[in-house]
Formats: structure tokens, C-alpha cells, sequence
């Protein structure tokens, strides 16, 4: 039975991928094409101009190599990466990208950018976990539950102020609106209006990251061996604590 829920994870995995990449690859056709025939200014009835799509284009390569990079690293340093983060992965960029960016879901579905925060820093705080856990030889279980936890925290919340600082960029550089600063005619917004984007970022990120790192604590006080579920681990080595996992998973849930 395990070894048909394998290859069924396996098989959707490289399914959802393959849809994933081949959609990526038309999207950035598409933006690299209009690159060279959009205006260059916002004009009437126009709401994209060169350098929306020059985003576009570069966040559309920046999804097709971070597609790659679980397969490179299980390849290249011999790590075991969950089918469930694989997946997670494909999905979270092709919300990101082809939905938030290309089909406009950051103005069209209220909340969309808020969930993609939310859950962006969820999934960087359960990473740092793998941080942790390769850092000590694989011996998560033997630090400090509130020393991962406050880890896991920090970790993820730099992660999402240096996505501010990367928005930032690009509304500075290229005149465009990622941080909302703007209305839809282009009007700039003043006082608190101005921030409002940011700090409800901000804010989302703390609640994700906050989640998962308050699991996580109880998780490793209490020596829950599920946690390896959501864990990056290498292959080569083979700890006490991974011995176990196989013998204790079904009763310590």
C-alpha cells in the first residue's frame, strides 16, 4: 500500500509540474512579446505599460528556476524534499505568479495577496525548521523547543521584510505600483493610505509565521515525530531520531 501512495504522489507531482512550467513558459512569451509593444507611459484606457511586463517577464524566469530547485537540491547535495513541499511549491508559484500577476487577482479577488503572504511565511518558518534540523546534524529534538521556535519566527519575518524591500525596488526603479501605493488612475494615496499594503503584509506575515512556530514548539517538546513530514532531511544520513520515525509515526500523531 506505501508503495502505491508513492508512486501516486510521484505521478502528481511531475503532473502538476509539467502543467505548471508549460503555462509559465506561454506567460513569459506572452510578456516578453509585449515588452517591445507596450507603451512605455500609463495613457488613457491603457492599465500596463513596458515595465509591468518586464516584471512580468522577470518573475515569470524567477518562477521557472525555483520550479527547478527542489529536483537540484535532492540531485546535487543529496536531500530528501517532501512530495507535499514539491507540490506546494509549483502551486504557491503559479498563484503567485500566473494568477496574482497575469490574471490580476492582487486587484480583482480582494484578500488574494493577503493569503499569499500568509502563506509564504508559513512555509519560510517551517523551512527554517529544515535549517535547524541539517545545522544540528539532525538532531532536532535535542534544542531548545523555544530556540527553534523564536528561530522559525525571526527567520521567516526577515524573509518577508526583504520581500517589502524587493517591491519597494521595483515601484522605485520602474514606476510601478507592488506596494499599492496608487490607485487604479494612478492618484497617490497619502498618510496612513500609503501603508496600508505594507503593514497588512506585514501583519499577515506575523500570524503565518507566528502558527507555524508555536507548532512547531509543541511539536518538538513533545518529540511529535511528524514533524519529519515537513522537513528537508538528507539522504546519507540516517540519525536515532530517523530510526524511530518509521516504528513511532502511526501511533504519534
Amino acid at each position: 500500500m506505501k508503495k502505491i501512495e508513492v508512486v501516486s504522489t510521484t505521478k502528481t507531482q511531475r503532473a502538476i509540474f509539467i502543467i505548471v512550467l508549460s503555462i509559465m513558459i506561454i506567460g513569459f512569451i506572452y510578456s516578453f512579446v509585449n515588452i517591445f509593444i507596450a507603451p512605455i507611459d500609463y495613457e488613457e484606457g491603457v492599465t500596463l505599460i513596458k515595465n509591468d511586463y518586464i516584471l512580468r517577464a522577470s518573475q515569470t524566469i524567477g518562477g521557472i528556476v525555483l520550479l527547478f530547485l527542489p529536483s537540484f537540491l535532492e540531485k546535487k547535495w543529496n536531500f530528501k524534499i517532501p512530495s507535499m513541499m514539491h507540490i506546494f511549491v509549483f502551486l504557491f508559484l503559479f498563484a503567485a505568479i500566473m494568477l496574482g500577476e497575469y490574471a490580476r487577482f492582487h486587484f480583482r479577488v480582494p484578500g488574494f495577496d493577503k493569503v499569499l503572504h500568509i502563506l509564504s511565511s508559513a512555509f519560510f518558518a517551517s523551512l527554517s525548521f529544515t535549517v535547524i534540523h541539517v545545522l544540528n546534524y539532525h538532531e532536532i529534538f535535542k534544542l531548545r523547543p523555544l530556540f527553534v521556535a523564536i528561530f522559525a519566527f525571526t527567520f521567516s519575518m526577515t524573509i518577508a521584510v526583504f520581500w517589502e524591500f524587493y517591491e519597494f525596488s521595483w515601484d522605485y526603479f520602474a514606476n510601478l505600483n507592488m506596494l499599492k501605493y496608487m490607485d487604479s488612475a494612478g492618484n497617490e494615496f497619502s498618510g496612513l493610505s500609503a501603508i496600508y499594503d505594507t503593514m497588512g503584509d506585514l501583519f499577515v506575515a506575523t500570524i503565518g509565521a507566528g502558527v507555524i512556530s508555536i507548532i512547531g514548539y509543541f511539536a518538538i517538546k513533545y518529540e511529535k515525530t511528524w514533524i519529519y513530514k515537513f522537513i528537508i532531511r538528507r539522504k546519507k544520513v540516517k540519525s536515532l531520531s530517523d530510526d524511530t520515525l518509521e516504528n513511532t509515526d502511526k501511533n504519534n500523531i
